[in-house]
């Protein structure tokens, strides 16, 4: 009799030999050093409030986890990410009339270019890094409670 693959791992058993196993994958990069600057500078922007600036042990959790996003995502999303990212890295702070790269403004100049940036005809590039940072930032447990999220479907 021939089984298929969900009949096996209903039946299989997990003895004592069962090992963790890392979930990272081999041979797929997630950010390079350069983009996990780049990543860290646009969250930093991106998530400023009046209260000031993210602390940093958030945004190293968000670039930690978009860095792992990154490296189980498929080789178009990853691309995607990568040309956002470099061109807000690159374009943002022409529009303000600084040289890049985008990290090496300050907050002030960086959502300053970012809002030029967002006008421009090269905005969706803003768009589609913005997105990613947003999805994985609002993951975080932080983020519900800041936001008054409890977790709970909401009825009538």
């Amino acid at each position: 009799m021939v089984r298929n693959a969900g009949e096996i791992a209903k039946t299989a058993e997990v003895g004592p030999e069962a090992h963790d196993v890392d979930d990272g994958v081999r041979g797929r990069d997630g950010l390079t050093d350069g983009m996990r600057d780049a990543s860290y500078a646009l969250a930093e922007t991106l998530f400023t409030t009046a209260e000031g600036p993210p602390d940093e042990e958030r945004l190293t959790w968000l670039v930690n986890d978009l860095d792992h996003f990154l490296s189980h995502a498929g080789p178009r999303a990853r691309s995607v990410y990568r040309l956002c990212l470099f061109a807000v890295s690159s374009l943002a702070p022409a529009m303000i009339f600084k040289l890049p790269p985008f990290r090496r403004l300050s907050l002030e100049d960086r959502a300053h270019a970012l809002e030029r940036m967002e006008q421009s005809p090269v905005g969706m590039a803003v768009f589609g890094a913005k997105a990613i940072l947003c999805i994985l930032w609002f993951e975080h447990p932080a983020s519900a409670r800041e936001i008054g999220f409890d977790g709970k479907c909401r009825t009538r």
